[in-house]
């Protein structure tokens, strides 16, 4: 081989290496510049991660105040409730008394009409 043809060919190898060296830099910035996207999309993520725990935090509190504040509402709601129920359990008791007392009366006078009727048709006889 003459030195002719092997500079030609040592220039040919060398391109050859100089188009796969600058191939693999294009692939290097293609691959920093998705690296630095990727950067990028995860410090959003985690912002938007503590947001989205503060949020929660903020949502546990609120409804946490807001069950207490239903549950305690509730509560005295039906002890007002229980308490008018008892009120008028004692005025329908106290009515019953009284018309059991009336209708005790009512009895006694019924027997005593009745024997009253009892010993006239006796009489009659």
């Amino acid at each position: 081989m003459d030195n002719e043809k092997f500079q030609e060919l040592m220039l040919e190898h060398f391109g050859k290496v100089l188009k796969e060296l600058s191939d693999v830099k294009e692939s290097q910035t293609r691959m920093e510049a998705d690296m630095t996207t990727m950067k990028s999309d995860i410090a959003d993520l985690k912002e938007s991660q503590a947001r989205m725990q503060q949020d929660i935090i903020r949502i546990e509190n609120d409804f946490g105040k807001k069950i207490d504040i239903l549950f305690y509402d509730w509560r005295e709601t039906q002890k007002a409730f229980n308490d008018e129920i008892r009120q008028e359990l004692k005025v329908l008791s106290t009515k019953v008394e009284a018309l059991q007392m009336e209708s005790s009366k009512h009895d006694r006078e019924i027997r005593e009409l009745y024997l009253v009727n009892m010993a006239k048709n006796k009489k009659k006889e």
